[in-house]
């Protein structure tokens, strides 16, 4: 092949090589892009030198890119393996680690292309549905009132606490040993507080003082002890758990009435003082739609005014036998192909898929350093080329006016 040829092949696989450096600069803030390098091989034809060819080039999936923190509940990196499926329509299915995504106005989630984030949806009755990738969206209504109905405790009354010979009266605190109060909610979703109140009575037995808003219950139970600190199960009344009904007119809010079931069984009466370490009454008021907060596992939450959250769906990652195989797509993103293979699907933390991030995003992985002394290497080897293309070109006009 002559000069000239070869000259002009160098001139060509170098311009490819500065356009994939240039676009990998270009692209040095763009979420999820992944660098490109370009490989090069000699050509040669029935053994002789052709110069050269391109010839392949390769986005580098290996090198994670830099975690850039932004505080949106809606930006999510991927901690390791995995790409995020968007679809962007007719069934087209995109797999990106762009990560920055936002509601549009019927609350699906979406990137800043309006291609919808797919992954598992929720049953009526919150449950993920598992193996079917579906739209991730929210339903933001409010939520209704739940009464509380379940009360749990978990505390220590010291065994060496005096006994208490007077009579109970919450005014007076020489009549009673210990108090404290838990926070419930009536159907209505009004807070209320039911207070206990600890009269150590006898050895290893203590009277329990039932109140709700200040007002008495006419509720006392009794708990025994058993030599080694703990409650004597065989008690009817403790186990299974206490059961008190507080009647709507006591509640006074219009209100159904409060039906609890009190469970006290791991409370013990060791001689180390008073400690309280559980503590838990399920029911809340009714809350607004507040916001969306992602978990780590891919878990979608909505959140309401009043503290409770509703799992919303799971966002579901996939992976690639072959990653360079994917062709790339718009948007920073790429589909799967025969080379790549089919998409294997599970959810972050799950095998070797990564886990989220909230509040961030994978930036770009390209190293403006190494791309910018690429960018000369290219250059000087651009020029020599156009050198020997210049200097075949006049021996050959050498040749022709000798002619």
């Amino acid at each position: 092949m002559s000069m000239l040829s070869i000259g002009l092949s160098g001139l060509q696989s170098t311009q490819s090589a500065l356009e994939v450096t240039s676009n990998n600069i270009a692209n040095a803030s763009t979420s999820g892009f992944k660098e490109v390098t370009t490989q090069f091989a000699s050509v040669y034809s029935g053994g002789q030198r052709g110069g050269v060819s391109v010839a392949d080039l390769n986005e580098n999936f290996n090198v994670a890119g830099e975690l850039v923190s932004t505080g949106s509940a809606l930006d999510v990196a991927i901690s390791g393996n995995g790409f995020y499926v968007v679809d962007e329509g007719a069934g087209q299915l995109a797999y990106t680690q762009a990560g920055q995504f936002e509601l549009d106005a019927n609350l699906n989630i979406v990137n800043a292309f309006g291609n919808q984030l797919q992954g598992y949806s929720v049953d009526e009755n919150g449950n993920v549905i598992t193996g079917v990738l579906d739209g991730l969206s929210l339903n933001s209504s409010n939520i209704p009132a739940d009464p509380t109905d379940e009360v749990a405790f978990a505390l220590n009354v010291d065994s060496s606490s005096p006994e208490i010979t007077i009579a109970f009266d919450p005014t007076d605190g020489g009549s009673y040993n210990y108090s404290q109060s838990t926070q419930v909610y009536d159907s209505l979703g009004n807070s209320h507080t039911l207070t206990q109140y600890y009269v150590h009575s006898g050895t290893n037995t203590w009277d329990v003082h039932y109140y709700f808003n200040g007002g008495a219950l006419g509720a006392t139970e009794t708990l025994n002890f058993n030599p080694d600190g703990s409650l004597n199960t065989a008690v009817p009344g403790v186990v299974p758990p206490i059961n008190i009904t507080i009647p709507a007119a006591t509640v006074d809010t219009g209100a159904n009435d409060i039906n609890l079931s009190i469970d006290m069984t791991d409370t013990t009466q060791f001689g180390s003082g008073f400690s309280l370490y559980r503590n838990d009454a399920d029911g809340y008021t009714a809350g607004e739609f507040a916001g969306i907060s992602i978990e780590k596992d891919g878990s979608v939450l909505a959140t309401f005014t009043n503290g409770e959250t509703l799992l919303q769906g799971q966002i579901v990652l996939a992976t690639f036998a072959n990653l360079n195989g994917l062709e790339n797509a718009n948007n920073t993103s790429w589909y799967a192909t025969a080379e790549s293979g089919d998409a294997l699907y599970g959810t972050p933390e799950e095998g070797n898929f990564g886990e989220l991030l909230a509040g961030a995003y994978v930036g770009s992985n390209v190293n403006i350093s190494e791309q910018l002394v690429d960018l000369l290497a290219f250059q000087q080897s651009y020029q020599a080329n156009a050198r020997t293309v210049s200097s075949a070109d006049e021996m050959m006009q050498v040749l022709f006016n000798a002619v």
